[in-house]
């Protein structure tokens, strides 16, 4: 009998990918192969299984673990992976003044709305996590590019790792892409003058996904989604919508507006 566990938890690792037809051009497994390791068809040789294995990072046993046990250990080895990746660009972090005290307020997770400069006619909503870790302020986000109201077969994700800082009354957030890392993205926030932080509105710059990299600067809208959430839940909230798409609010969609006025000569935030 298949061992029901690892199929299941063989999707967790899959979906912080970003998709399964790169995972399997890395481990130079077949697709159709794959699919039926995925769907509980069958269960991998010892050759493929140790692709698997050295691929993850994680061993048989873990991956055979209940997924409520598995989902623990992803965390921390995720975790532990960062924290030591992290080494060298924290000495570039500790050069740089910011003002960590009024950064305290704006932990947690938010959703992002940008339009998308890889697919024209989009907007992205994204999932990021602002935190502490040693006194500094990091974040994570998470990017599904594909269709969320029409379906999409093309199924992308993209993960940034990122560093934040406070300086002269503004937030900057410089991002790395982990899983290509071909990408990096400059995103400047105008903070909130609420008492409690609900948006934050600024620009975001970077390049496209998609093979151009055309470099492109767009309004961003960040909404506040509190400090403990049901990431899972959040993320298929997550993806690719229509301009005139009724599943992000109207305000939202008027506050990433790239529309330039006649009197100005660049593209400038919305200070909230």
């Amino acid at each position: 009998m298949l061992n029901e566990n690892f199929y299941k938890n063989l999707r967790i690792v899959c979906d912080q990918q970003i998709s399964v037809a790169h995972v399997c051009r890395k481990m130079e497994i077949n697709r159709q192969q794959f699919n039926k390791y995925l769907s509980g068809q069958i269960y991998p040789s010892k050759y493929n299984l140790n692709k698997i294995c050295q691929y993850f990072q994680f061993s048989e046993e873990e991956l055979n673990l209940e997924p409520d046990q598995f989902c623990q250990i992803t965390s921390k080895n995720l975790q532990s992976e960062l924290h030591s990746e992290r080494s060298e660009l924290e000495k570039i972090i500790s050069s740089i003044p910011s003002q960590n005290k009024d950064l305290s307020r704006y932990e947690g997770y938010y959703f992002s709305h940008f339009h998308s400069s890889g697919y024209p006619g989009f907007i992205i909503r994204s999932l990021i996590h602002i935190y502490q870790y040693k006194n500094k302020f990091y974040t994570t986000s998470i990017e599904h590019l594909w269709d969320k109201e029409n379906g999409d077969t093309q199924k992308k994700r993209f993960k940034y790792e990122g560093a934040v800082f406070y300086l002269r009354d503004r937030i900057f957030i410089t991002e790395v892409e982990i899983l290509t890392n071909n990408v990096i993205h400059h995103t400047i926030l105008c903070p909130s003058y609420k008492n409690i932080v609900d948006s934050l509105s600024g620009i975001s710059m970077g390049v496209g996904s998609r093979s151009s990299h055309m470099p492109a600067a767009t309004r961003v809208e960040y909404v506040y989604l509190g400090k403990q959430i049901n990431i899972r839940e959040a993320l298929g909230n997550c993806g690719l919508f229509k301009l005139n798409t009724k599943l992000i609010d109207s305000n939202i969609l008027a506050r990433i507006n790239n529309d330039i006025n006649d009197s100005e000569f660049m593209l400038r935030a919305y200070d909230t």
